[in-house]
């Protein structure tokens, strides 16, 4: 899975060129927008001050933010029972991250530079966060029922990509909308992680978190697709969607290693589906 999602994110950095986009076709590209997009190319690539005697120049710099829910699903574990050692009466049950982690939240800053109309590189600083969902079943400990929680899984970074448009389409409620897909690849900085409030048959262990994860730097990549309508003349808004994998961070032995628990810490990489409202100035 892992290497799905970053063959995606290279593909989307890399792979754009056959859309006749590139190098001298530029121009020629740039007038069949035109020509094609009507009002929304006029309004979206027109500068605000312009010294050009077309009064088309294109506007370079650009400034985003972004935010929306994220969602875990399948594609990554949290608890790893199938790594533990076989011991009598101790059965501990595997656990993906969509199960051990509620819908949390995502937001971006960053900006974007247009090397063509249809073509920016574009990078961000992010913040995520999800809660870890409470009384799991973790499975079964010399015969007794074991249960507890993962603490909040927190992170943030920063991330370089490629976004690539597509021509404008009319739409329903707007004038037109603008599709594009983008690729981006980065570093997560994922938060040490704990085992909370655990449980055995129904009394509470008085060692009530133990480490679990480690605190670590690891890669990321996307691949995303979203549409963007005009918002002003100067701005843009856009919702987007696609698929997110952080790497995982490590286990944390400290606690864990050497007992009947060993070897449920070796997971952690997480998969996720974003769905973000980003807002863009041009300049």
């Amino acid at each position: 899975m892992r290497i799905l999602f970053l063959s995606t994110a290279a593909i989307a950095l890399s792979g754009c060129s056959w859309l006749g986009l590139g190098n001298n076709n530029h121009q020629q590209s740039y007038n069949s927008y035109k020509k094609q997009g009507g009002q929304y190319a006029k309004q979206a690539y027109s500068a605000p001050t312009s010294s050009c005697t077309s009064g088309n120049c294109l506007s370079r710099w650009n400034v985003e933010a972004a935010v929306g829910p994220e969602f875990s699903v399948g594609g990554g574990r949290a608890i790893t029972g199938d790594f533990t050692s076989p011991l009598a009466n101790t059965d501990i049950n595997t656990i993906d991250m969509d199960d051990a982690y509620s819908t949390g939240y995502r937001a971006e800053l960053g900006g974007s530079y247009a090397v063509s109309p249809n073509r920016k590189f574009i990078g961000n600083v992010f913040y995520s966060e999800a809660e870890g969902e409470d009384n799991l079943n973790l499975g079964t400990l010399n015969g007794d029922q074991l249960t507890g929680n993962l603490s909040d899984y927190k992170s943030y970074g920063a991330e370089l990509g490629l976004r690539q448009y597509f021509n404008p389409v009319r739409a329903p409620l707007v004038k037109s909308i603008r599709p594009y897909v983008q690729g981006r690849v980065g570093l997560t900085r994922v938060g040490g992680i704990d085992l909370e409030n655990t449980t055995l048959a129904g009394v509470a262990n008085p060692a009530t978190n133990a480490a679990f994860f480690d605190s670590a730097w690891v890669g990321s990549a996307s691949g995303t697709i979203g549409v963007e309508t005009p918002l002003t003349r100067y701005s843009t808004i856009a919702l987007e969607t696609g698929l997110r994998y952080v790497q995982e961070p490590g286990g944390d032995n400290s606690v864990l290693g050497g007992g009947p628990l060993a070897g449920i810490n070796q997971g952690g990489g997480r998969t996720t589906v974003p769905l973000m409202l980003r807002g863009r100035y041009r300049f």
